[in-house]
């Protein structure tokens, strides 16, 4: 696969004169992926498991498997 070229942030001090880019029209798409951290769906989990066992242990366990500990609770319930 062909090495991709990773656009580099706008500075004010790069912009054109007149303005901002956006005052130019021009628009830009910004996509960013959650890379570290704890997503929703596991601190969901987190949340429900330790709301109903008072455990962290089995907090911890349910948070790995955070949407499928979420929905088996919500159909077990």
């Amino acid at each position: 696969m062909a090495d991709r070229i990773k656009p580099e942030r706008m500075r004010p001090e790069d912009y054109a004169d007149g303005g901002s880019p956006m005052s130019r029209g021009a628009t830009y798409v910004r996509k960013e992926i959650v890379s570290k951290g704890v997503g929703f769906g596991s601190a969901l989990a987190i949340a429900i498991s330790f709301t109903t066992h008072q455990s962290v242990l089995w907090a911890i366990i349910h948070g790995f498997f955070s949407w499928f500990y979420v929905i088996y609770y919500v159909l077990t319930r």
